[in-house]
């Protein structure tokens, strides 16, 4: 299907979200996307996987891709390559005067850090998904030992009402929230966020940002979605971060994204 608003676009860097982009929550690469993605390279796209998750979650997909190349993660505060498996730059923050901040209103919530090696330390063991593979139970205390590029805080008391007063005070950070089984906010450090380290990224390769087509569908896409020459979101989005695109692509995931690369190429 072609893509209004995306025909014609001259494009050097494809940027992609993962869940419920490319693939479906938690779900594997189909083979035609990796197709689809195979043909961007070979037409001399440089293809770029943005993305919350770490590293250690990052690399399998990007591989079953068929990329080896750069990877945005951790929501633009990690910047790595897949082969080898690099972390190249991180932006971390001193997790303590928001950890004071957060346990005085939130006493009972769950606690967890991601460090610049894109493990996890956290207060209570829950299901990562695909933040990170690798998640270790500390006492609380052992969250402060070094500076983080995230905070992840979860509270089942919360499933009702969110976090979102909450949220809208930590404006010294990177915030996102939502709702799920339970309330959850990702916290990162300021002003960081997917396009900050695609920016970064595009230095590195004197690539100008105005040939950026960027493809997501949520809130942390948005920044994103904006940055790029052309940002594209996914027909799924929610309406706010549909009008921050240039471009809708189809709502299924993987297939969107085909749709984009076919009319890039078209």
């Amino acid at each position: 299907m072609t893509v209004p608003g995306v025909a014609g676009f001259e494009v050097d860097l494809l940027a992609l979200d993962i869940d419920d982009t490319l693939t479906t929550f938690l779900g594997s690469i189909d083979e035609p996307v990796a197709d689809a993605i195979g043909r961007a390279c070979e037409a001399g796209i440089t293809v770029v996987l943005a993305t919350g998750r770490s590293l250690s979650t990052t690399a399998p997909i990007a591989r079953a891709a068929g990329l080896d190349g750069w990877v945005v993660c951790s929501n633009g505060a990690v910047l790595a390559t897949v082969e080898p498996e690099t972390i190249i730059e991180t932006i971390t923050f001193d997790p303590g005067p928001l950890l004071d901040l957060l346990t005085e209103r939130l006493p009972n919530a769950v606690y967890a850090v991601e460090d610049a090696r894109g493990i996890f330390h956290t207060t209570e063991l829950f299901p990562a998904g695909a933040l990170g593979l690798s998640i270790r139970k500390v006492p609380f205390e052992h969250l402060l030992a070094e500076p983080v590029t995230r905070v992840v805080v979860r509270s089942a008391e919360h499933a009702d009402e969110g976090f979102g007063s909450i949220a809208r005070d930590l404006g010294m950070h990177s915030v996102i929230f939502g709702v799920g089984h339970d309330a959850w906010m990702d916290i990162g450090p300021q002003s960081v966020n997917k396009a900050t380290m695609l920016a970064d990224l595009c230095m590195r390769l004197d690539i100008n940002p105005a040939r950026v087509v960027s493809v997501g569908d949520s809130w942390n896409d948005v920044e994103m979605l904006r940055w790029a020459g052309l940002g594209v979101a996914m027909g799924s989005a929610p309406t706010r971060v549909r009008q921050a695109a240039d471009a809708v692509t189809s709502a299924e995931p993987g297939q969107g994204v085909i749709d984009v690369i076919d009319t890039l190429l078209s």
